[in-house]
């Protein structure tokens, strides 16, 4: 299998059940058509994309922390933004043996803090919807917004996710104890 780290200084691999797991952290932006290999990711308000050829068996994921702004950020930091890291993907992609016309993405993240519609989870979300549109590329999955955090599993080889959504600690913490569920302290 080949895995071509485009941005992925630090990741974190680890194997599980015979996959070779790689966490991806905020910036960082892997192609790979390994069938054993997933990449991993954890989300708030960032987005990350999973854009994959299922005729040619390769993928790819980002996680980026803006929508903008990478043009002018120091080139260790500018996939943290959407307009590199999405380009940036869909180019590793192609350099790797996908036809742009046969990318097919799912986007997950852009928590939202607030109802504005102005925050980094609404905006990052937007953007990466405008990114596919724009490029021709066919959004198959969306689960963006909300009040939740979400862990995301990509096989890039296959196209495959599992997400898993978690309640927000900001909405978990207006919640209150009632005298039926006592506090347990370490004893």
């Amino acid at each position: 299998g080949i895995l071509i780290p485009m941005k992925a200084d630090h990741c974190l691999n680890q194997k599980i059940d015979g996959f070779e797991v790689t966490h991806l952290l905020g910036g960082q932006c892997l192609v790979s058509r390994d069938p054993d290999g997933l990449f991993s990711t954890v989300l708030g308000s960032c987005v990350c994309a999973c854009i994959y050829d299922p005729a040619k068996g390769v993928g790819g994921m980002n996680h980026f922390v803006l929508p903008h702004g990478g043009e002018d950020a120091p080139s260790a930091q500018q996939y943290r933004y959407g307009d590199i890291a999405m380009a940036s993907l869909v180019a590793g992609l192609c350099r790797h043996g996908a036809q742009r016309e046969r990318l097919v993405a799912k986007l997950f993240g852009g928590r939202l803090r607030d109802d504005s519609g102005n925050d980094a989870g609404a905006l990052n979300a937007e953007f990466a919807k405008t990114f596919l549109r724009s490029n021709g590329i066919k959004l198959i999955e969306a689960r963006l917004g909300g009040h939740v955090a979400r862990w995301v599993t990509f096989h890039p080889a296959s196209g495959r996710t599992t997400v898993r959504e978690t309640a927000d600690f900001a909405v978990l913490s207006g919640l209150s104890r009632t005298a039926d569920q006592p506090s347990r302290r370490a004893g």
